[in-house]
């Protein structure tokens, strides 16, 4: 299942990095952590992976600093990328304010 349109929209795009808006109101927040929802980290994973184009193969390195929590206003989000090699790709993830919530080093 594809998590744009489901959890979030694209607000902004450019070649090696993408702001999306996160979607309150996805079901995605009724069963994860009802009361107090904060946005999984396997779908933090799949939203990269749709933005960079490219299946994910492997994780060398994940780490999650700062919980997405959704807000009415639907936060923004902003993902950048940069690919070390053919199979091998770094990704930041941040809140609005540069504040870092997750990093990856994948294999793609």
């Amino acid at each position: 299942m594809m998590l744009k349109g489901v959890l979030y929209q694209i607000a902004e795009r450019g070649e090696n990095c993408a702001t999306v808006r996160i979607l309150p109101e996805s079901p995605i927040y009724k069963a994860h952590f009802p009361g107090y929802p904060v946005t999984p980290g396997v779908t933090i994973v799949q939203m990269a992976m749709e933005l960079i184009g490219k299946q994910l193969k492997g994780a060398k390195d994940i780490k999650f600093t700062i919980p997405i929590i959704p807000s009415a206003d639907g936060p923004l989000v902003r993902f950048q990328w940069t690919f070390k090699a053919d199979d091998l790709a770094d990704i930041s993830v941040f809140l609005p304010g540069d504040e870092l919530c997750a990093k990856m080093s994948v294999l793609v």
